[in-house]
């Protein structure tokens, strides 16, 4: 099996994870495609919506960026938009 199936595989294991609220372990599953296929851009993407979610807004965005370095992305275009806009409300960027 190729890297990138094999990356697929855990991104949709996360994606049950994340879910089913599960967002650490999901997190963490992430984190195994990522190590497999640095170069899934899903996997950078959905990492960043799960770490968003746990509040942990400046990893989220530098995960959406990482997806963004790797190829166009609608969604992790998005999400970066929305995470700039949240860590400058909270006065963490400007």
């Amino acid at each position: 099996m190729d890297p990138e199936e094999i990356a697929d595989a855990y991104v949709r294991e996360a994606d049950v994870l994340a879910g089913a609220k599960r967002y650490e372990e999901a997190n963490a599953v992430y984190d195994r495609a990522i190590g497999v296929y640095p170069e899934c851009t899903e996997a950078w993407t959905n990492k960043a919506s799960v770490l968003r979610l746990l509040g942990r807004l400046q990893e989220a965005l530098e995960c959406a960026e990482k997806a963004l370095e790797i190829g166009p992305s609608p969604i992790a275009e998005g999400l970066c938009d929305n995470l700039i806009d949240e860590l400058r409300r909270k006065g963490i960027i400007r």
